[in-house]
């Protein structure tokens, strides 16, 4: 592809990157970056914000250059020896940058902040395509409010703009769990919220609140729905035999029980042994009262019908689905599958992924998830997703639901007979 020389501006914030926020109504501030002085751009920009619990930052800031050609490899050769060579000329003007902006944002906020130790390196990372990475980071003294025990992130780059090819991570410390978030995020993570880009937040946006951790805040959400349920069809089993069991209190004796002349059995009489049994029209013994039983449990249990899946938990919804789906899904189908909003979806399928039971990777700019079992040399429509990326396979999708649905029905009627 041909790539114009690019000089990139930092609007108040990262200018390299391409972003905008309008703290303050501030103005475009001019910044030639590093790839400034490459005949390339920048494929992907990554924003990284590490709050610390005195409202401290650390900032990371990515610049990534595919190397796809001889002439892009050469560029960023030139680029990382001459950040080398004369690395304090890249700190220098990244930091001028940086103090000005956090100026703007001070003003806007009210609170004294500062800029420091900024860096720069340059490297070759296999991502795993080789990838050419310019890495500035630095310091932001009160980049975050403190508000009591809460820690409020977000008014110091109000109204920030991410293009389509830029994303912002903002963590929090161990021990904070997550309160609030405007707007919904691209992704909910252990101890950080994602937005991918195209995002033109509006004022007073993007905002996250986090709070220290209650006694239950290490399990997440998803997990504390899955408990309450385990508790309830626990409490329920523990009610059924206690009413059993007072019912044997009451006189009511279970099947196989001692019997008397004076006590109904299940065939009207007790035998000389005392277990209680069943007989035929002409008196002769057939079947034991307690195997007469447990044979009709048995078939009340085969004739039971199939699980709702309005009873199944989150991660349980997402697991059958993506393995309806022959075991590999985009994480957008799946929101749009069961109508989540982004937000939950990325929630429980992160808490999948952290337990080893759901594995994803990056497909362009989208999610895709996989089954751990999945191999996708198996999988005929695997190649589908890299060239449908308007969900147009879902109709393949939905021949494979009902192919397993059919197996499910066949099954079913065997085990009937």
């Amino acid at each position: 592809m041909q790539r114009a020389s690019v000089v990139f501006v930092v609007v108040a914030l990262l200018g390299a990157a391409g972003l905008a926020f309008g703290a303050g109504g501030a103005g475009a501030v001019p910044f030639e970056g590093g790839f400034a002085q490459m005949d390339v751009e920048p494929d992907d920009v990554s924003m990284e914000v590490a709050v610390g619990p005195d409202g401290d930052a650390q900032w990371t800031v990515e610049y990534r250059i595919r190397l796809g050609t001889d002439e892009e490899e050469q560029a960023f050769e030139e680029l990382r020896t001459d950040v080398e060579n004369d690395t304090e000329a890249y700190t220098s003007r990244f930091r001028d940058r940086m103090v000005s902006t956090a100026a703007t944002a001070e003003e806007a906020t009210g609170r004294n902040m500062t800029v420091s130790n900024a860096t720069v390196t340059a490297e070759r990372r296999e991502l795993p395509q080789s990838y050419g990475v310019l890495t500035y980071r630095f310091e932001w003294t009160n980049f975050a409010a403190v508000d009591g025990d809460r820690l409020r992130v977000g008014d110091a780059v109000d109204g920030l703009f991410l293009d389509d090819s830029s994303s912002i991570i903002l963590s929090w410390p161990d021990g904070y769990r997550l309160a609030e978030t405007t707007p919904d995020p691209s992704e909910v993570r252990d101890q950080s919220v994602v937005w991918n880009g195209p995002v033109d937040f509006s004022a007073g946006q993007p905002r996250i609140a986090v709070a220290p951790a209650g006694p239950l805040a290490g399990i997440p959400t998803a997990g504390l729905l899955a408990l309450v349920a385990v508790l309830v069809v626990a409490g329920g089993a523990v009610a059924y035999r206690r009413r059993n069991d007072a019912g044997d209190d009451t006189g009511v004796p279970a099947a196989g029980a001692a019997g008397t002349d004076d006590t109904a059995t299940a065939s009207g009489a007790a035998g000389n042994d005392g277990a209680a049994s069943a007989t035929d029209a002409g008196g002769n013994e057939t079947v034991d009262a307690g195997a007469a039983a447990a044979t009709t449990a048995s078939d009340e249990s085969d004739d039971s019908p199939p699980v709702d899946s309005d009873l199944l938990s989150n991660e349980e919804q997402v697991l059958q689905l993506v393995e309806s789906e022959g075991g590999r899904m985009k994480q957008k189908r799946v929101a749009e599958e069961l109508d989540w909003t982004a937000a939950k979806t990325s929630q429980v399928v992160t808490g999948l992924r952290d337990e080893g039971d759901l594995d994803g990777f990056r497909l362009g700019r989208e999610n895709v998830l996989s089954l751990p079992e999945y191999d996708p040399e198996r999988d005929p429509s695997a190649s589908g997703d890299e060239s449908d990326g308007d969900g147009s396979d879902s109709d393949e999708g939905g021949d494979e639901v009902e192919s397993g649905d059919d197996e499910r029905d066949e099954a079913g009627a065997t085990g009937t007979d």
